[in-house]
């Protein structure tokens, strides 16, 4: 895990910089230079033997997976069971996660998907650091991967669907909290440093009757009325989708996401040794 931390935070870096650029040639395209380019069409930059390459790349693959996939495992906070998602059923199929409940008469249902949903904590500022400082602090704490969907709520009554899209609120921008007049985040309990209480906002919601496309007409929330807004964050609380759904629902995620992640590298090992 700390290697994954490591190689996302110098890729960043990087790329930012732009210090990792493909050198295209500076001759521009006219009459003179066609027979240049035809020319250096058939002229090998790198050459190496193809069979070799392959062998050696294999190889070299292999043996790098055997050793990050017993890291990835050893670093698992949840190695044989998933945590909890109070009064949910939860069913998964590969990447992708649906929630459901009852209350009353109606019928809950969260889905989200853990593909592309990992991210750190970092700032601008830390990206900004140069690679000297950030193997520094890699070594003196290392930044903790967390998987933080945007996940829909489906509210069934009858035939009609009221659905919510929704996101994780930024880390870094506690003032967003505060747009909806949400609250900041509180340190939990147990005292563990930098780490925050998870909250969520609505983007957009919907009525519909079937499935939720782009033929039903949804409202984006940051245009709506504050008191509307806030009504509709305390429709989600009454039916369990509040702070404390949030918070269990990013613990379940990232140890999904990790799993699915581990189980991504043992395939792409076993394609490497046949």
């Amino acid at each position: 895990m700390a290697f994954r931390n490591l190689t996302r935070s110098l890729f960043q870096l990087t790329k930012r910089t732009n210090i990792n650029q493909r050198l295209y040639s500076s001759i521009q395209y006219s009459p003179q230079y066609r027979k240049f380019e035809i020319t250096q069409r058939y002229f090998s930059i790198r050459k190496f033997s193809s069979i070799q390459t392959n062998d050696n790349a294999y190889r070299d693959l292999d043996t790098f997976l055997q050793k990050e996939i017993q890291l990835e495992k050893t670093a698992q906070k949840h190695p044989t069971q998933l945590p909890n998602i109070q009064d949910f059923q939860v069913e998964t199929k590969g990447p992708e996660v649906t929630l459901t409940r009852q209350v009353g008469d109606d019928k809950i249902t969260v889905k989200f998907n853990v593909t592309n949903t990992v991210n750190t904590s970092e700032s601008e500022q830390d990206l900004n650091l140069n690679a000297t400082e950030q193997e520094q602090q890699s070594n003196n704490a290392p930044t903790q991967l967390k998987s933080r969907p945007t996940f829909t709520v489906d509210i069934n009554r009858g035939n009609q669907i009221l659905s919510f899209l929704c996101s994780y609120l930024p880390n870094e921008d506690p003032d967003t909290r505060n747009q909806h007049g949400g609250i900041e985040n509180e340190q939990k309990p147990d005292g563990e440093q930098g780490h925050f209480l998870e909250d969520f906002q609505i983007d957009e919601f919907a009525i519909h009757e079937g499935e939720w496309n782009d033929k039903v007409y949804s409202s984006d929330c940051s245009v709506i009325d504050g008191d509307l807004y806030d009504k509709l964050l305390n429709l989600l609380e009454e039916h369990g989708i509040g702070e404390e759904f949030a918070n269990q629902l990013s613990d379940f995620s990232t140890a999904y996401e990790h799993r699915q992640y581990i189980g991504l590298l043992e395939k792409l090992q076993k394609f490497v040794k046949k």
